[in-house]
């Protein structure tokens, strides 16, 4: 296991992809403190480093959308799937050998935007407004939400054989957590109450009431747990740094994780590799 996870993550370390997406996410961690930097000298904010502390969370989930399509299609249109089962490895550790490089290049992503935010904002935007026990909470919640991603990538990409059908199921996935996590973050941002237009003889009248519109109750609750629970309204919510139930979202992101992996051992023990 140990020897093929370090072959998987030597093939990992050389695609394109995941060299792209390290230059992109270290320039992007030089970006964001320098962009809060010039804000707060242009609109007199006062804003800490630690306002784009788990900024990486959006682009590196969608990179990884692309790394894991590109480097897990290679291997089954490549053969060498085939062929390191014919040496004899079993489907559950290529599989979980496979898991685990695309894991491991999802933290050096975070890590390459990580490590200059953090060093730069320092600099530029002093010490932080939160505890550190709150921004370790954050950064724990915001790497369980990658790896549930990348996890729910490698499944969806075991479930076709061709490299380009495999990217466009998993892009179209990812569209539509995305598209669910943005109308969901649109009801439970409604108004409570809203100006409402009457005509009585005539005459329009306005008055302040209650927005029928608004979810309360059960149905909310519902909604704030699914906004807790998929990716996007968890991405959101780390880019914002406005969450609120990091517990919850890294039990989301656990249970996410748990099932994706076993789905996607699952399938692929029972796959006819051609």
């Amino acid at each position: 296991m140990n020897r093929l996870l370090a072959t998987d993550f030597e093939r990992a370390r050389k695609n394109i992809i995941f060299l792209f997406g390290e230059i992109v996410m270290f320039m992007y961690g030089i970006y964001v403190p320098v962009s809060l930097h010039n804000d707060n000298i242009k609109y007199l904010h006062d804003a800490s480093y630690d306002k784009g502390f788990c900024a990486y969370v959006i682009p590196v989930g969608i990179l990884m959308a692309f790394f894991c399509c590109i480097y897990c299609g290679e291997e089954y249109e490549g053969r060498t799937v085939q062929n390191k089962i014919i040496v004899g490895h079993s489907r559950k550790s290529i599989y979980s050998a496979q898991w685990l490089s695309c894991i491991m290049v999802g933290s050096i992503m975070c890590l390459s935007y990580f490590i200059p935010s953090l060093f730069i904002g320092r600099i530029l935007l002093g010490s932080q407004s939160r505890s550190l026990s709150e921004l370790l909470m954050y950064f724990i919640s915001a790497m369980l939400c990658v790896f549930a991603c990348v996890s729910l990538y490698c499944m969806l990409i075991t479930t076709i054989q061709k490299r380009i059908a495999g990217t466009a199921l998993t892009l179209f996935v990812l569209l539509v957590i995305i598209y669910f996590g943005i109308i969901v973050w649109q009801d439970l941002h409604l108004p409570a109450n809203t100006m409402q237009f009457h005509v009585v003889d005539g005459v329009m009248t306005e008055s302040y009431g209650a927005n029928p519109h608004y979810p309360q109750g059960g149905f909310r609750i519902f909604l704030e747990y699914l906004f807790d629970f998929l990716p996007s309204g968890q991405a959101w919510q780390f880019n914002t740094m406005t969450a609120e139930k990091l517990p919850r979202m890294i039990a989301s992101s656990l249970i996410l994780l748990f099932i994706t992996f076993i789905s996607g051992i699952t399938i692929f023990e029972k796959r006819d590799l051609k």
